[in-house]
């Protein structure tokens, strides 16, 4: 079948034309004369049917009117109790029906009381039994029986007939031999046409009377499907009448109808295939004209534009053409022109570009990134390219084209040529791809520079956090050191004076309030030298409570100071984040800060912890301050973007929050109503491994 279509696609628009035309010229009349071929076909086996049923139904009525006038006969003289007195009643019955060749009369045992034959003696012998068993039962219930078809003495098939009848009381009977010979006769000169036949079946399925001799008396065999036939059922005698035809004679007529029929149909066939030949020419001369032409333009050829004089579609085809030429050879000037500007733009864009194909194999870079990779790299898979990854990298569009993240939010890092160096690698699936010459586009940017650009805004927000907290670092680590100065001269003053009331239990309570405010100064400068120290992102399992204790107690002191009344709500069991715990913790500090400034003083300052699904954990810093106008809304992430007065922010606390919360792969918003509140909900994904940016190489 593909060879067939192609070997049909391979051809001309032509020769498809002529042999569409022959086809269709020639299939309507061929299903036109199969359908009515059909048609009369059914109808005159229909008819035959019919026809048949009609003879068969006059023939066995026939039949059956012979047999009841002959009970009718015997029943008369039966009722007239005329068989012992007058014999003369039975030679009478012998000569009204040519076919009755005996007629007997049994006792009330079955035995022949009286005998009157057509050829043989009337002599009824000693104890002679007429019926046979099965007929002389049946003669009990009924008022007629039938017997089997028998031969006499002279090969004649003949039947006996009985029907029961009384006398003084006594049940006796009266029977006859009916030859046969009549029906088989009627049955044999019946002959509708030269080629069917009837037959008459007994009950033994034997045939007892047929228009072909030699299958007399033969059993019946099972007529073929190429034959049309009836039967009919003679009540009684449980008879058949079948009569059957041979389809090929019952369908002559029609098939010589057909035969002649053929040669019209092949000539109309003819004729009108040469007009749909002369028309798929005229109609198809125009094509090919502007088919050369076409050929003539793909090879860059000069054309000659196709001059036509007529209106149809075809002329309308021939003018569009020529338009269609004009326009093509212009805009291939225009497009060489864009192929121009295009490699300008290419190859001075100053970003790497690459096609990849699905087997993430790099099928052209533009020079470019060609500099920024070693010679021996250009052949390996994309991942090994750029990536220097041993296998597909994770969240790649390429192997997971099903997912929500955005092509060109994927990062990679790479060392450069000339050192270490960021780059960001952005995917984007070409729609219109030529197949195994890459279907997606990668481009790299060089954005070292931004990078360190951003790390320092951080490390400078974490200094003016760090400037705002410093006298609050003071006081807390001033009031433990006092306690300590305390307990420490105390203690030499006691000893010095020789005191005898100290005791080692004593001695022991003064060392340990010692150690107590030790380590909590320990723990305030760890706190502040952890938040203070540049580093890069590391990615841990960060246990939120903690996170969000470390953070509180760096600001503690200004937040009594203040006298801002804290609430703390953390969820139990809150599933752990992953990502760089003192990066969050800048966030947390950042945010109570801004809450801070915006209630000045005496405010109430909720931050909860919450699971708000299976797969998010929600940290929510919630002030009764003054809020923030809805003309800032928009502006809250920009850099340098602050609404406080002047001298108290840089405007990079919220930008840097945006940024460090989107490395952890969660989302940032603020909810604020002038002199009501600000609430800011930070939302981190439970237990992912984030992609956040770094410099590892």
């Amino acid at each position: 079948m593909k060879t067939l279509l192609d070997m049909i696609h391979s051809q001309t628009i032509r020769n498809k034309v002529l042999v569409f035309g022959v086809v269709m010229s020639t299939i309507p009349l061929l299903l036109l004369s199969l359908y009515y071929y059909s048609f009369v076909k059914s109808d005159l086996e229909t008819r035959i049917l019919e026809k048949q049923h009609l003879v068969l139904e006059n023939l066995s009525r026939e039949i059956q009117y012979e047999f009841s006038q002959t009970f009718q006969r015997i029943q008369v003289l039966a009722s007239l109790n005329l068989l012992n007195k007058e014999q003369s009643a039975l030679y009478e019955l012998l000569q009204q029906s040519e076919s009755i060749e005996e007629v007997i009369i049994a006792d009330d045992k079955g035995f022949v009381e009286k005998r009157i034959s057509r050829y043989e003696l009337n002599i009824a012998g000693d104890m002679e039994r007429w019926f046979t068993d099965d007929m002389w039962f049946q003669l009990q219930s009924r008022d007629r029986v039938y017997g089997q078809v028998e031969f006499n003495q002279y090969g004649q098939p003949v039947m006996k007939l009985a029907i029961p009848f009384y006398e003084k009381d006594s049940k006796k009977a009266i029977g006859v031999v009916i030859q046969l010979q009549k029906i088989i006769g009627k049955i044999s000169s019946m002959r509708q046409d030269h080629s069917s036949y009837i037959y008459l079946l007994d009950d033994k399925e034997r045939i007892i009377a047929h228009q072909d001799y030699s299958k007399l008396w033969q059993k019946q065999t099972s007529a073929g499907q190429d034959e049309i036939g009836v039967k009919a059922q003679i009540d009684y005698l449980n008879w058949v009448l079948v009569m059957e035809q041979p389809k090929t004679t019952a369908f002559a007529p029609i098939n010589r109808m057909l035969q002649s029929g053929i040669g019209a149909v092949a000539l109309m066939i003819l004729t009108v295939s040469l007009i749909s030949v002369w028309a798929g020419l005229y109609f198809t001369k125009p094509i090919v004209t502007i088919d050369r032409e076409m050929n003539k333009l793909k090879q860059g050829q000069k054309i000659i534009p196709v001059k036509m004089k007529r209106t149809d579609e075809l002329g309308k085809l021939a003018g569009s053409f020529n338009e269609m030429s004009k326009e093509l050879l212009e805009k291939s000037r225009l497009l060489e022109q864009e192929k121009e500007r295009l490699d300008v733009v290419v190859n001075g864009i100053g970003a790497g570009l690459a096609l990849v194909t699905k087997e993430y194999q790099i099928t052209w870079m533009n020079p470019i990134l060609k500099g920024w990779l070693k010679e021996d790299r250009l052949t390996l898979p994309c991942y090994a390219v750029i990536g220097g990854e041993n296998t597909p990298c994770l969240n790649c569009p390429i192997t997971c084209p099903g997912l929500d993240k955005i092509a060109d939010e994927v990062m990679k890092f790479k060392d450069g040529a000339t050192g270490e160096r960021i780059f960001r690698h952005r995917v984007f699936p070409l729609n219109h791809a030529i197949e195994e010459e890459g279907e997606f586009l990668v481009v790299l940017e060089d954005i070292t520079e931004q990078k360190q650009m951003e790390e320092t805004m951080i490390q400078t927000d974490k200094l003016s956090a760090l400037g705002i907290m410093a006298s609050s670092f003071a006081h807390e680590v001033n009031n433990p050191l006092a306690t300590i100065n305390v307990y420490a001269e105390d203690l030499i003053d006691r000893i010095q004076a020789g005191d005898e009331d100290l005791d080692e239990e004593e001695m022991e309570h003064y060392l340990r309030k010692i150690k107590e405010n030790t380590e909590r100064c320990k723990r305030i400068t760890g706190n502040l030298l952890n938040f203070s120290r540049k580093n890069d992102w590391t990615n841990e399992h960060i246990r939120i409570r903690e996170i969000i204790e470390n953070s509180i107690s760096l600001v503690e002191h200004q937040l009594k100071k203040q006298r801002i009344q804290l609430e703390l709500r953390v969820a139990e069991e809150l599933p752990m984040v992953t990502g760089d715990g003192l990066k969050l913790m800048q966030v947390i500090v950042n945010l109570i800060n801004n809450a801070v400034d915006a209630m000045e003083s005496e405010g109430k300052l909720v931050i909860s912890a919450t699971v708000t699904d299976s797969e998010t954990v929600s940290i929510q810093v919630t002030d009764r301050g003054h809020g923030i106008p809805a003309e800032a809304m928009d502006k809250l992430f920009d850099p340098f973007f602050t609404t406080k007065p002047i001298g108290k922010g840089t405007g990079l606390g919220l930008s840097v929050c945006y940024g460090i919360i989107q490395q952890f792969g969660g989302n940032i918003m603020i909810d604020s109503k002038p002199l009501e509140g600000t609430t800011v909900e930070i939302q981190l994904p439970a237990e992912r491994l984030a992609k956040p940016e770094n410099t590892n190489g």
